[in-house]
């Protein structure tokens, strides 16, 4: 009894942000008094309180995202933020994980023969006039191939181009959720509610790989559904939020889907079309002596 009191009483220097306390806690910044050097049991028991902690934990968090979306969200909007894994920081995991049951999966050497199959069947059907050495006909067929590239860089990809087009999915979101909403919620609060409807969507891609291990057709199959799931993850985690119908939320968020693909083909077909004038053609103009 006497040891506790006198190391409650024992003033402390955090390890963490130098502040001077008594306790067993820093009231800084809340690291604990006695750290101890790293061991596997030390490990252990914080990689099973990241998963099943009802404090921040991913099993946790997961549960309520997947039962209650809508609830969750508006609880971390109005401040009950320690009981839940930030979205991004979950958002950055589940695309880690998908990385890694792509590249297990094999899943990527069929995304690559989707860019093959483009190219041997622009081929099959130019036959004819690209043996000819026509300078459109030979441009046309680099330009498909550059687009076969497109589909497999964008594939190979979903992680980047999903963070990427985070802001892309902010501003169709807001353009379409309406004005109301704009002004009741800053635009950082939008993107809790995209991250976390960004991990269902990672999450379902990740079945799709795993599938791919069983069944090519069920996975090419599922994949068809992307787009529906997006919409879905959409209306489940912004209609509390927004305070409106599950059919008027689900009407607003296929608009905003249908705006961002539109905005997203524009994007890329700007891009290919510019790499295509400055890479291909003069390459295309050499060849044929012009």
């Amino acid at each position: 009894m006497a040891n506790d009191t006198q190391s409650n009483t024992t003033t402390i220097k955090c390890l963490n942000c130098g502040t001077e306390f008594q306790g067993n806690f820093c009231p800084e910044c809340g690291q604990a008094a006695e750290t101890g050097r790293f061991t596997m049991k030390f490990i252990y028991e914080n990689l099973l309180a990241a998963f099943i902690s009802k404090d921040g934990g991913i099993w946790f968090t997961l549960k309520n995202l997947f039962i209650r979306p809508g609830e969750m969200i508006v609880e971390i909007l109005k401040g009950k933020r320690r009981s839940y894994f930030s979205p991004f920081p979950m958002l950055f995991f589940t695309l880690t994980v998908l990385i890694l049951l792509f590249s297990i999966t094999g899943s990527r050497e069929d995304i690559k023969s989707i860019e093959q199959e483009i190219i041997k069947a622009e081929k099959d059907g130019k036959t004819e006039l690209v043996v000819n050495g026509s300078s459109t006909e030979k441009g046309r067929s680099e330009f498909f191939k550059l687009i076969g590239h497109t589909i497999t860089f964008y594939n190979n990809h979903y992680t980047a181009v999903t963070m990427l087009t985070i802001p892309l999915f902010l501003f169709v979101t807001r353009a379409w959720y309406g004005k109301t909403n704009r002004k009741r919620y800053y635009r950082a609060e939008y993107l809790i509610a995209i991250a976390y409807s960004m991990v269902m969507v990672v999450l379902y891609r990740c079945l799709i790989s795993l599938m791919y291990m069983f069944s090519r057709n069920v996975s090419d199959s599922m994949s068809n559904f992307v787009p529906l799931v997006i919409v879905a993850a959409l209306t489940a985690c912004f209609r509390k939020m927004l305070g409106f119908s599950i059919t008027k939320t689900a009407w607003r968020s296929i608009l905003a889907l249908v705006l961002y693909y539109i905005i997203l083909g524009i994007v890329l077909l700007s891009i290919l079309i510019l790499v295509f004038l400055i890479v291909y053609v003069p390459i295309i103009k050499q060849k044929n002596g012009v």
